[in-house]
C-alpha cells in the first residue's frame, strides 16, 4: 500500500525522528503541547486555522478538511485504525461514517467496471 504521506512529509518525519534520538512510543499521542501532555482539540484548532490563513485556505473548515483527509485515506485502502492514528478520531463509528463514502464510491467504481468487462463479452 501507498504512504498517504507526501514525500515532503516523509522527509520531515524522518528528521524529526533523528533528531528525538528515540523511536516513538506508540502509547504516546503525536500531538503534544510542551509539556508533553495531548493537545486538546481548542489547541489545534488554533493551529489549524492559522495555518488556513497562512495558505489562503479560508473557504474551507477544519472539519471539511479533516472529512477529505479520512476520504483520501480510505481511497488509498488504509485501515480503521490507521485512519484513526493519521486523523485522531478516538471511535471506529467516526472512521466508518466519514470513509463510508469514499468506499461505497470504490465499490461503485469497481462494480461499474465489472459491469463494463462483462458486457464486453
Amino acid at each position: 500500500m501507498a504512504s498517504p504521506c507526501t514525500p515532503q512529509l516523509l522527509a520531515a518525519l524522518s528528521t524529526a525522528k533523528k533528531t528525538i534520538g528515540a523511536a516513538p512510543h506508540p502509547s504516546r499521542h503525536i500531538l503534544t503541547k510542551q509539556d508533553g501532555q495531548p493537545m486538546n482539540y481548542r489547541r489545534m484548532a488554533r493551529i489549524f486555522g492559522d495555518e488556513r490563513k497562512r495558505l489562503g485556505l479560508e473557504a474551507h473548515d477544519m472539519h471539511a478538511l479533516r472529512y477529505r483527509g479520512v476520504m483520501e485515506l480510505a481511497w488509498s485502502k488504509c485501515t480503521d485504525d490507521e485512519i484513526m492514528a493519521f486523523s485522531g478520531h478516538s471511535s471506529k463509528a467516526m472512521v466508518i461514517k466519514y470513509a463510508g463514502i469514499a468506499r461505497q464510491i470504490t465499490r461503485a467504481k469497481t462494480a461499474h467496471e465489472k459491469r463494463r468487462l462483462w458486457s464486453a463479452l
